[in-house]
């Protein structure tokens, strides 16, 4: 348990030493699997967004759609910017594994957040979600996978992002199913591309919906 809280710790100090920085970085297009994760939820529905980092882009569409927002983040610092990006959310300063809502939120998404957790964290924040969402809610999920099938997630798992070290660790289609489908969660739409940019370069991704049921 030292050890995750130690990846943890090192996460939340990169976060916050880069927040100010990362807040001109984040002008993401979005996915159609977003879009279709956004028309299932109901007007004015409740949304949880972990990892919500600087409030851009999500916080700030889900806002401007009428959902009430609310984003949690490890950094306090990314959360102090995100108050700032969209005062209409709300936002606190938590580790997504600490979430402790129950049937609160119609839709919980964690855009590349995840990636930020070892295995054992990942499925425990699973079964945290699955716990936030109303019934018949809706997760969005999207992360990086290997980019081979032979490669060993566990092998390389810290990068360096604008000059900070920091835990990401790419999950495979499998591991997302084995975490999730057992808690009661139903697969509705799932997407795979190669996404590549001057900040991460090549990322193989992966996208998921699920519905509590």
């Amino acid at each position: 348990m030292r050890l995750l809280k130690n990846f943890l710790d090192l996460n939340k100090r990169a976060w916050d030493n880069i927040a100010e920085k990362y807040d001109d970085r984040s002008e993401t297009p979005f996915s159609d699997i977003f879009a279709a994760f956004t028309g299932k939820l109901p007007d004015k529905g409740r949304v949880l967004d972990l990892g919500c980092g600087t409030g851009l882009p999500y916080a700030r569409y889900l806002v401007e759609k009428g959902f009430e927002v609310l984003g949690v983040d490890i950094s306090e610092e990314m959360v102090k910017v995100a108050s700032k990006n969209v005062p209409e959310a709300s936002f606190v300063q938590l580790s997504m594994n600490e979430i402790t809502y129950r049937d609160e939120f119609d839709g919980v998404m964690s855009s590349f957040s995840m990636l930020l957790l070892p295995p054992d964290l990942f499925k425990e924040t699973a079964w945290r979600i699955y716990s936030a969402l109303v019934e018949g809610g809706y997760f969005y999920l999207s992360l990086n996978e290997p980019a081979s099938v032979s490669d060993d997630p566990d092998s390389d798992v810290f990068v360096n992002i604008m000059g900070q070290d920091m835990y990401s660790r790419a999950y495979t289609v499998e591991e997302i199913e084995r975490y999730f489908q057992p808690l009661g969660f139903s697969p509705v739409k799932f997407n795979r591309e190669v996404h590549v940019s001057e900040k991460f370069g090549e990322e193989h991704v992966i996208e998921f919906i699920y519905q509590k049921t």
